[in-house]
């Protein structure tokens, strides 16, 4: 059964809201004013629209009361850069592995991590743990074996990328990719404004990664990939490419279930995606479309 997560994230987004309040809004009236708003967005979206679709109108509410149009600047410029300070490192890590497409693919989930949409607090420690704990987790071989199979046999991949800091750890895997894979031309997808953490092309081009993949924006704010938003330039590789690569929950929230070859990779993050799979917070879940 598809997630109606927009039902289900209700409470997690008016918390988000509240905490952005408290840091951008001067006094309790501007506040109000705001929660009200946003309140009133809450109740009025439609029942199957998705959670990233909740956020996005939210942000642009608090993007209107503050002016201020990227409210993670600072920390996405501060993750982007120790985390390109770590390449060196992952690069010993993948010359030390027997598989180093897997464990390539490891350190890109493992870099799904830095969300501030999801999770409050993110520490450079935190990252380097995840990794550790992913690196040493299982993949589910098949799903493995099969995008392998289609990248050896397909054209076009199109990537969609998740949060800044994360973006340097998709870069190594896109170049493990390309390293292995070099016939298959690969398009990066990025959000076309700032909205959470969440990349944008000033991301992609800081961190490299357009040395290995053509950027492309989705022409959306939104934190996901939602098929009724995106522009008609991104629609057309969306429908072009022969498989998709998916980052994050936002990705999977907007998208799951819509039938596309889509493999999905990503670190569990909250109580509903845990019951859904039936799995521990920060748990990998690697998993394709047909297997929902």
């Amino acid at each position: 059964m598809k997630l109606n997560t927009h039902v289900d994230c209700i409470a997690c987004v008016i918390n988000k809201a509240n905490q952005l309040a408290d840091k951008y809004l001067k006094d309790s009236y501007e506040k109000y004013n705001f929660m009200n708003k946003v309140l009133r967005e809450v109740a009025d979206i439609e029942y199957d629209r998705t959670a990233p679709f909740l956020v996005a109108k939210v942000m642009r509410i608090l993007k209107k009361e503050t002016g201020i149009n990227d409210f993670y600047k600072e920390e996405k410029k501060l993750f982007n850069e120790k985390l390109l300070s770590m390449e060196d490192q992952m690069e010993e890590i993948l010359e030390a592995s027997e598989d180093r497409f897997m464990t390539a693919l490891k350190i890109a989930q493992a870099g799904n991590i830095i969300d501030f949409g999801a999770l409050d607090e993110i520490s450079f420690d935190l990252v380097k743990k995840l990794i550790d704990q992913t690196l040493a987790s299982d993949l589910d071989e098949n799903t493995y074996k099969k995008l392998k199979s289609e990248l050896n046999n397909g054209r076009i991949l199109l990537y969609l990328g998740d949060n800044a800091g994360e973006i340097v750890f998709d870069k190594i895997f896109i170049k493990e990719m390309k390293r292995e894979y070099p016939h298959i031309e690969i398009f990066f997808a990025v959000r076309d404004e700032p909205v959470l953490n969440d990349i944008n092309e000033e991301d992609a081009y800081l961190v490299g990664i357009n040395q290995y993949a053509k950027v492309l924006s989705n022409g959306t704010d939104l934190p996901g990939t939602d098929i009724l938003e995106v522009s008609d330039a991104f629609k057309e590789i969306f429908k072009k490419a022969d498989l998709i690569l998916s980052k994050g929950q936002g990705n999977f929230e907007s998208l799951s279930e819509c039938g596309m070859n889509i493999y999905y990779l990503f670190l569990c993050k909250c109580k509903l995606f845990m019951d859904k799979f039936k799995t521990e917070k920060l748990s990998n879940i690697f998993v394709h479309e047909s297997n929902l």
